[in-house]
């Protein structure tokens, strides 16, 4: 890349010279931290700056710039010596003896990582970062830690293996600190750092970071875990960038409390003993670093997700529908316009709450079964009726259709319904099914009954003798009057509804259960091949009604047994219209009660037949 972070870099040389002097100050104070005269650096922070200082110039100016980091390595390392050895050739020369491999290290960490490719992205993915740290920190340490020893190493046993350990260690640990930073200001501009640096709660965060550091070296005799807690804190809680500052510091705190002696080594004979300490070092600064940059991507595929909602809510706004979408929990996470309009509430007292807190009790329950059924089958579209509660409490019929969206596994993601108010076009269908139908129980109504048995009583005159017959029977409860004086009118209504579902199952899917009003039934019979056939249906009525029954849902409700008077009129023999049928069966039911109730009585023009 041709970074084009550092304005005017094209046109002088003075980005050089100023990335020059902060690498030297770097190199310096990588020196001055932790090395004596004429020794390898134990953390060197210097390398990281200096790969990217190249990597952001434009290629013709990258050789200028590696001779200034050259230049600036060497008069690092001469005014360390200086204090002690003055300005003579062996300073010089000592120092010279640095320069080629540090060299080599950046020039060596910018080619593999221009190869790599280096992108803002890459930081919020910690595969790439991982990748970026292996390329740029890694490899070249590794390479240049051996062209180093060759050159300052003395004849001293096990002297090229001192130098080339301490030299890979501290570098790969100062390189690994640095080069998250100093990537992340050249591809996302000092502004931004110096932005978050300028917030309070990152500056606390650095703060409680160094502390934490600082408390856990000088109190436990293992304060590595405690350190690596206060980065990842650090790493969860704020960006990459400000992380790798913290990372940075703490590498720095670490290092003044090792040469100050606050931290003490593990004693080791073995000339690679100390070099194990600072991998635990290493291992102690990356966690964070990586912490960060998953934090960073979850924190973008977030934002990218709130921006796709919100282009679909955009969308429901536009519509004119109803609509809503669920999450995999049933719990709304967009609505339209119209759906907010028509129920009445407002965008923030929907969002994030069950569907089912918009439903009755009773189509909450119902929805909630089908979403966990219908979880498993996220291609299907179901219609189904719920009523819903607008926010005045009004209930509303509506009819939804809803489908599962699924990702590319196949799961579920997300469910969008669509809802239709019906509640007009159900009051109408019941204004019309009321019309002909009992409000209590839903059983046909006189109006209802009365079509009926005309149309019977026509269709039957016709077939003349050879037409078959029916048979119509007025029923009244047995001492009704006494139940809802005593267990109340609720008790009653639940009594009447009781009876009118045991008539239905006691009859044929042919015969007919009438409401007339009270504790009145008419039954109409249809195909009956005689009077034999109401000898056998109409005792089975009387055994179901007289059955007991339960006046509530608790334990303690009351139980009660209620009996029935029957009369039965049966055509032609009784009547050939309804007005007949209707005056007779009424007649002999009348007979039944006066003969002592719980019983039925068929009809008679001279007597009346009664059958206990």
């Amino acid at each position: 890349m041709t970074g084009d972070r550092f304005p005017g870099q094209t046109r002088s040389g003075r980005w050089i010279a100023a990335l020059a002097l902060l690498y030297g100050l770097l190199a310096l104070g990588s020196l001055l931290l932790a090395a004596q005269p004429g020794q390898v650096a134990t953390l060197w922070f210097a390398n990281a700056a200096g790969t990217v200082a190249l990597m952001a110039l434009p290629a013709r100016q990258r050789p200028w710039m590696l001779a200034a980091l050259g230049l600036a390595n060497l008069l690092a390392n001469v005014a360390l010596h200086m204090p002690t050895q003055g300005l003579g050739a062996p300073v010089w020369l000592a120092a010279a003896a640095f320069v080629p491999g540090n060299c080599a290290e950046m020039a060596l960490a910018a080619w593999l990582l221009a190869r790599a490719g280096v992108a803002a992205a890459d930081l919020k993915q910690p595969g790439r970062l991982a990748h970026l740290l292996t390329v740029g920190a890694l490899v070249p340490t590794l390479l240049s830690a051996l062209a180093g020893a060759a050159l300052v190493a003395n004849d001293e046993p096990n002297a090229f293996a001192r130098v080339w350990i301490t030299w890979f260690t501290g570098s790969l640990v100062g390189t690994v600190t640095v080069l998250p930073l100093a990537l992340s200001i050249w591809l996302q501009g000092w502004p931004n750092l110096r932005a978050e640096l300028a917030q309070p709660w990152h500056q606390g965060l650095l703060l409680l970071t160094m502390a934490l550091t600082l408390l856990a070296a000088t109190t436990l005799p293992q304060p590595l875990v405690i350190i690596a807690a206060a980065l990842g804190l650090l790493g969860a809680t704020t960006s990459f960038a400000i992380t790798a500052v913290g990372t940075l510091l703490t590498a720095v705190l670490t290092g003044l409390l090792i040469e100050s002696g606050v931290l003490i080594l593990p004693p080791s004979a073995a000339w690679w003993g100390d070099s194990l300490y600072f991998g635990a070092v290493l291992a102690t600064l990356l966690p964070g670093v990586f912490l960060s940059a998953t934090v960073d991507s979850r924190r973008d595929a977030m934002s990218q997700l709130s921006a796709s909602e919100a282009r679909l809510r955009s969308l429901y706004t536009q519509t004119p529908a109803m609509l809503h979408s669920l999450d995999t929990r049933g719990r709304i996470i967009n609505v339209s316009r119209q759906w907010l309009l028509t129920m009445g509430f407002a965008e923030h007292e929907v969002l994030g709450r069950p569907a089912t807190d918009f439903l009755t009790a009773e189509s909450g329950s119902y929805a909630s079964r089908l979403i966990d059924v219908e979880l498993f089958e996220p291609g299907r579209v179901d219609v189904s009726e719920l009523k819903m509660v607008n926010a005045n409490g009004d209930i509303l019929d509506v009819l939804v259709s809803a489908i599962w969206e699924s990702d590319a596994q196949g799961k579920p993601v997300r469910r969008l319904a669509v809802v239709q108010d019906v509640t007009e076009k159900k009051k109408l269908a019941a204004r019309s099914h009321f019309a002909e139908h009992d409000a209590l129980t839903g059983l046909p109504n006189r109006v209802l009954l009365n079509d009926r048995l005309e149309r019977s009583c026509a269709l039957q005159g016709r077939q003349g003798r050879h037409g078959g017959i029916f048979a119509l029977v007025f029923l009244d409860l047995d001492h009704f009057k006494s139940i809802n004086d005593t267990h109340g009118h609720d008790a009653g209504d639940l009594l009447l509804k009781t009876v009118a579902h045991r008539l239905q199952g006691a009859l044929r899917a042919s015969d007919t259960v009438c409401r007339l009003g009270g504790d009145e039934f008419v039954l109409l019979l249809q195909d009956l091949d005689g009077v034999q056939d109401v000898h056998k249906l109409v005792p089975k009525v009387l055994d179901q009604v007289a059955q007991p029954c339960r006046l509530g849902e608790g334990a303690d409700a009351p139980v009660v047994n209620v009996g029935c008077s029957m009369g039965v009129a049966i055509f032609p023999d009784h009547g050939r219209n309804p007005q007949s049928l209707l005056l007779h069966a009424d007649q002999a039911m009348y007979a039944a009660k006066r003969s002592g109730r719980n019983r039925f009585v068929i009809y008679q023009p001279a007597e009346l037949s009664v059958t206990p």
